[in-house]
């Protein structure tokens, strides 16, 4: 009977690094290898699985479904034994130069983004604060590719690679301008439905803000504009008279500034709950361990 050909480990090692990195030259660079070697251990892998691993996407390369199961399986073991035998058993924040990047919206960034900066400015580490994707399945992709250390979301992905924390809470408001023709001081249900409205341009389980956070089905409404960011919602509603919705706290940080009206919501909603949200195979990195203790000492610290 033949013996077997041994399958050598080494193209998982670099297969794991194309997928974190997004990009063949990317991971030559950081494996110390020629781009060509990269691309020949990948043709490698793709053989032994009869997979394919990758497609182009501008000048990177993006996993396929199969791709990014094998990484799901791969990387959490082979990052245990890299820091095994590099003694990566701590994290010194006094030492280290390390960069965390993390996804928040704008309320989050907001609360922790100055004193985040004030508290590391004598030391290597920094935390870049991002606005989270307006899609959830690049939220996740990015989480899983570890382009992203952390985020703050407003829900928590129901999939065992991932592991979520509830930091915070918040609700829900109705913002318009001061002087609104027809609302002043309260809204009814008939004058919030009759009213065009300023959308977030966001969705999470296929659902607006508004309709994720209800939990009756709402009448349409008619829409005056959407919006990447929840300020430029805010300056729009402070130069019409359409209306719009934001977390209680950053629409009370900017309605002096905008001349706005925050108003309780007329209509039953649920709380927003901002959740931290890691790759389960980072629980128990030192590093990460350490970015989510700071991230909740940060949030009580202003509140």
């Amino acid at each position: 009977m033949p013996q077997q050909k041994k399958f050598d480990l080494n193209l998982l090692r670099v297969f794991t690094t194309v997928c974190r990195t997004a990009s063949f030259s990317r991971a030559a660079e950081e494996l110390d290898l020629t781009q060509s070697s990269v691309s020949n251990a990948i043709s490698r892998l793709k053989r032994a699985v009869g997979e394919e691993l990758f497609i182009r996407v501008g000048r990177g390369v993006k996993p396929t479904a199969a791709a990014l199961s094998l990484y799901e399986q791969f990387d959490t073991p082979l990052a245990h034994i890299e820091q095994t035998l590099l003694g990566l058993d701590r994290f010194d924040p006094q030492t280290s130069q390390r960069i965390f990047h993390i996804y928040a919206n704008e309320t989050m960034i907001s609360l922790l983004h100055s004193v985040a900066e004030q508290m590391f400015s004598q030391t290597g580490v920094k935390l870049i604060f991002q606005e989270t994707p307006i899609e959830e399945q690049k939220l996740q992709l990015d989480l899983q590719l570890e382009v992203v250390d952390l985020a703050i979301d407003m829900i928590r992905p129901n999939l065992a690679s991932f592991k979520t924390q509830e930091v915070m809470t918040d609700k829900l408001v109705c913002v318009v301008r001061k002087g609104h023709p027809r609302i002043c001081g309260s809204i009814t249900r008939k004058q919030y439905f009759s009213e065009r409205h300023i959308i977030l341009n966001m969705r999470r389980g296929n659902l607006s803000v508004m309709d994720l956070l209800t939990d009756e089905v709402l009448p349409a409404r008619e829409m005056y504009s959407e919006q990447a960011s929840i300020l430029a919602m805010l300056a729009t509603a402070s130069n019409s008279d359409a209306i719009t919705l934001a977390s209680n706290s950053y629409a009370n940080q900017y309605a002096e500034l905008f001349g706005l009206q925050v108003l309780p919501l007329p209509l039953e909603v649920n709380p927003i709950k901002y959740h931290m949200v890691w790759s389960s195979k980072l629980s128990r990195n030192p590093a990460n361990l350490w970015l989510r203790d700071t991230i909740l000492n940060l949030i009580e610290s202003r509140l």
